[in-house]
């Protein structure tokens, strides 16, 4: 097969360069962090068939730099750094690896929630002092409590299967989500107010749309109890970051657990660098050898898929609105 694939940003990972090999696929490797001036130089130049994307952003100007272009692929899941509206209305298909991450994203999710419910962090810095604080340590847990989910998608749902044996009561305020997603257990919220008053911890894996921008703000952390904990492993751009510092130094939640933040990496000034009962990891959710071999390699094998005049799994399809143009 005698096409051309860009590979933006930091790479797709050896599996998913080995099958672009056994298939023949000339690859293009951009540049970190891959700016949109150097993809539109790129793309023009050789004239892609397909660009193969991790974090870089795909705009309308990208996609018109190649008039090969055929599909874009996402290396992973999030899809906000790509113009799928321009992609759709070009006929050039979009894919993504939904479903594949669900696990390993889930499984840290519910790690912050541990870590900052049972206060952790805190236990472990005390005891490296020599501090042995167990006649004052004194947490509610999970037994009773109720664990609100914001995003009732693959990982949401793996996250509230997890909060099961806890003994949590759980709800959810998902309204893209189909009825099937919430198991008889699950209490329908319908508004992600009533979810922020009644519940004890609220775990966040909302998409990072436009409309999500800051969901979580000044007034929305006003409305958490003050005994709440507040979780976030969905993306950075749904939280106003200083408001999130300020509920927490104030004491208005009682803590917080973060995978994703904006920008990213994090600044040096950030107010959440100095904020307290807060847990950080570096957007690491997905970053298991598992997830990191399958990912790359089903990227790898969807934009072969596709070149070769195949319709995408549906799993991984974002468009397919384009097949119907």
């Amino acid at each position: 097969m005698n096409k051309k694939v860009l590979i933006t940003a930091d790479g797709i990972g050896k599996s998913g360069m080995q099958y672009f090999e056994e298939r023949n696929i000339q690859v293009i490797d951009s540049n970190n962090p891959s700016p949109e001036n150097e993809l539109i130089e790129s793309a023009s130049r050789e004239q892609v068939d397909a660009i193969v994307v991790r974090r870089a952003k795909v705009t309308a100007a990208v996609m018109d730099a190649s008039e090969n272009l055929k599909c874009i692929v996402k290396v992973g899941v999030g899809l906000d750094s790509i113009d799928i509206p321009a992609a759709t209305e070009r006929g050039i298909i979009v894919c993504n690896g939904a479903g594949i991450n669900a696990q390993a994203a889930a499984e840290l999710a519910f790690s912050l929630v541990l870590a900052v419910v049972r206060r952790i962090v805190p236990l472990d810095q005390e005891m490296k002092q020599g501090i042995w604080s167990q006649n004052a340590y004194r947490v509610d847990g999970l037994a009773g409590q109720v664990f609100g989910v914001v995003g009732l998608g693959n990982i949401g749902r793996l996250v509230a299967n997890m909060a099961r044996p806890f003994g949590a009561k759980l709800c959810a305020y998902s309204p893209h989500a189909p009825d099937e997603a919430f198991d008889d257990d699950i209490e329908r919220i319908n508004t992600l107010d009533a979810l922020l008053e009644k519940a004890d911890v609220v775990s966040v894996h909302t998409p990072g749309r436009d409309e999500n921008h800051h969901l979580f703000n000044k007034a929305t952390f006003a409305k958490m109890k003050s005994s709440a904990f507040f979780i976030n492993t969905g993306r950075g751009t749904v939280v106003d970051e200083i408001a999130l510092a300020k509920a927490l130094e104030n004491g208005e939640i009682a803590g917080a657990g973060l995978d994703v933040f904006d920008p990213e990496p994090i600044s040096s000034n950030n107010p959440l660098l100095k904020a307290p009962n807060l847990v950080m990891t570096p957007h690491v959710s997905s970053r298991t050898n598992s997830v990191i071999r399958i990912t790359a390699r089903q990227a790898a094998k969807t934009t072969c898929r596709i070149l070769e005049g195949e319709r995408p799994e549906q799993q991984f399809l974002i468009n397919p609105e384009v097949y119907d143009q």
